[in-house]
């Protein structure tokens, strides 16, 4: 009994002395039954022109969208880029325009008024310190004729400031009729959120520390030593707070307008970007490409009956491998250096104008604070911007497909 492991054509073709030719003949014979049977002739060349057909579409797809430079990425995302930038630097142009305008109003209009009635707190607010000494003083020692003047001076200029707090709005509404944009842009509600408290706060105490005063000064002119009331000194503290907090007020409009400004030239500056390079990968490309030149060499060798399916078969397992490994490296090159590159790319495009955007709406939103409760100006500048209307972009190609095929 012989077993059927003993008839395979191996253990046969051991057995059989090196100097005879029935090896060779075997050989013949299995390449002519490969040959004759078309299903196995066409498995096999299935299985080839499949593996180069693949070879050369991932080769294709790299020339069109690595190498190519009319139609690489490269190309590609920095003519993007360029739109982006061409964009938002038309949109930082428009909202310069929109400051320029505000700006002018304002100078125009309205700076006199709110920077006149400032400097006059601010005024007020050091004198007032100085009565508060002299109050104290008062108490124990006689007046000098320089502290009486000083007090009489800050009576003076209280009542001056008492009379410029009532004429302020209606000022206002008077400078917003001359206008040329027609009650457009003008900042007419120059005290925003806790603003108008404090305004009437101030306006009760400058009534308060006016009244006292009047009856202060004549006291102290007489050399008429007396006690003065605590709630006096209270009054004069926050007064005092008041009209520092009032003068911020004021003038927030204007520092609105000079923080919108630098944001504006700090994002003109950074917005400008060199078009988007990258090197193709020199070192695995070439061994890629030979690769598949090698491929379709023994593919058409082996279909016009020059190669043996044995030989064939021989140079697979010896450079298909290779082949596999080559085409994997390449596609971790590009990866590593295009995908990843572009991708950090986009996502910093994308955080650049997210936050310019976002800024950009609140810092409109803001300036509309001030503005009459009509006048919807800033809100259409808004709904001007094209980025509102910008299509989505969308990067999905980040691979590259390679079939493995065992012959």
């Amino acid at each position: 009994m012989i077993s059927s492991g003993k008839l395979s054509a191996n253990v046969i073709l051991e057995d059989i002395p090196d100097s005879s030719d029935i090896p060779e003949r075997f050989v013949t014979a299995t390449e002519t039954k490969h040959r004759v049977e078309s299903s196995l002739m066409m498995k096999t060349v299935t299985l080839l022109t499949d593996a180069v057909e693949a070879h050369r579409l991932m080769r294709f797809q790299i020339n069109t969208d690595i190498v190519d430079a009319g139609t690489s990425w490269t190309t590609a995302l920095s003519k993007l880029l360029t739109s982006l930038d061409d964009m938002m630097l038309g949109h930082i142009a428009d909202s310069i325009s929109l400051l320029s305008i505000l700006k002018d109003v304002y100078l125009k209009h309205a700076n006199y008024l709110a920077a006149g009635l400032s400097s006059q707190l601010m005024d007020c607010d050091s004198l007032t310190a100085e009565a508060h000494v002299i109050a104290i003083r008062s108490q124990s020692t006689a007046t000098t004729s320089v502290e009486d003047k000083r007090l009489e001076l800050l009576r003076d200029r209280l009542g001056y400031l008492d009379r410029t707090l009532d004429d302020f709005d209606e000022m206002l509404d008077t400078e917003a009729l001359k206008s040329s944009h027609q009650w457009h842009y003008f900042p007419h509600r120059l005290r925003v959120a806790d603003c108008s408290s404090t305004f009437r706060s101030a306006r009760a105490l400058l009534e308060a520390v006016i009244e006292w005063l009047d009856s202060f000064i004549p006291q102290v002119k007489s050399g008429i030593k007396k006690p003065v009331n605590a709630i006096i000194f209270t009054n004069t503290t926050l007064l005092r707070s008041n009209m520092t907090s009032l003068s911020e007020c004021l003038m927030s409009y204007q520092n609105e307008l000079n923080d919108f400004e630098n944001e504006l030239s700090l994002v003109h500056k950074s917005t400008l970007k060199a078009a988007f390079k990258y090197e193709p990968p020199t070192t695995s490309l070439p061994k890629f490409n030979m690769d598949g030149h090698w491929l379709e060499s023994i593919t058409s060798r082996y279909i016009a009956n020059s190669l043996l399916k044995f030989n064939l078969a021989e140079a697979l397992h010896t450079n298909g491998s290779e082949v596999v490994a080559s085409a994997n490296q390449l596609y971790s090159d590009i990866e590593l250096t295009l995908f990843t590159k572009v991708s950090d790319l986009i996502d910093k495009q994308q955080t650049s104008m997210v936050s310019f955007y976002s800024d950009l709406l609140q810092r409109v939103a803001s300036l509309q604070r001030y503005m009459f409760a009509n006048d919807t100006e800033l809100g259409e500048f808004m709904r001007r911007l094209s980025i509102w209307r910008m299509p989505i972009v969308n990067f999905q190609k980040a691979q590259v497909c390679m079939l493995l095929v065992v012959a």
